[in-house]
């Protein structure tokens, strides 16, 4: 039986749950040879399956700050409800308040699974999001590049437009089997 909460941590090279957020923000920012290996791990461990938050678990159990921040999750069927009464892509998908992306994330797939495979382009699709949390920061962006998605995730309070920083994630192929690189902005 799996523990996503060990093997995660293993595969971040971890002991601890709260080293988690400095170790991924390390990764994004370091060398790409070992982002990509930890990508490729991420990926054999979840079958290849992007449709989902993988972090869900993880976090929910680990970091949310329910007192302070009222911090919780949408279940992953609503995420897929919402995200089909969305509809079609406008080429931009806005989101204040990103978690570490599961809403994102389900939207992001039924798009690009409306588009075939091959002509599916993620420059043309860009998602733009904010997120409050010193701690959930560092998983939206690892669940975006791992999927190669672009866009600009804002790290700070949306409702008074305060921001301590930019991440400005490109896939530099602006190809459905790339991962994007991450870029801060001041």
């Amino acid at each position: 039986m799996r523990n996503i909460l060990s093997d995660i941590n293993g595969m971040l090279g971890i002991t601890d749950s709260y080293q988690a957020p400095e170790r991924i923000m390390s990764l994004l920012f370091g060398e790409e040879k070992e982002r990509t290996k930890i990508f490729k791990d991420f990926l054999d461990y979840f079958k290849c399956d992007v449709s989902y938050d993988w972090f869900h678990e993880y976090f929910e159990d680990e970091h949310a700050d329910r007192k302070n921040n009222k911090q919780d999750f949408t279940p992953k069927c609503i995420s897929t409800l919402v995200s089909k009464l969305l509809g079609s892509d406008t080429g931009v998908t806005y989101e204040p308040t990103a978690g570490t992306g599961g809403m994102l994330i389900s939207n992001w797939y039924n798009h690009r699974n409306s588009i075939s495979f091959l002509d599916y382009k993620p420059n043309d699709h860009l998602i733009v999001c904010g997120e409050l949390s010193d701690k959930t920061v560092p998983f939206l962006l690892f669940n975006l590049a791992v999927r190669g998605i672009s866009g600009i995730v804002f790290h700070g309070d949306t409702l008074r437009n305060q921001y301590k920083a930019a991440y400005i994630l490109t896939n530099r192929f602006n190809s459905s089997c790339d991962f994007s690189t991450v870029t801060k902005w001041k």
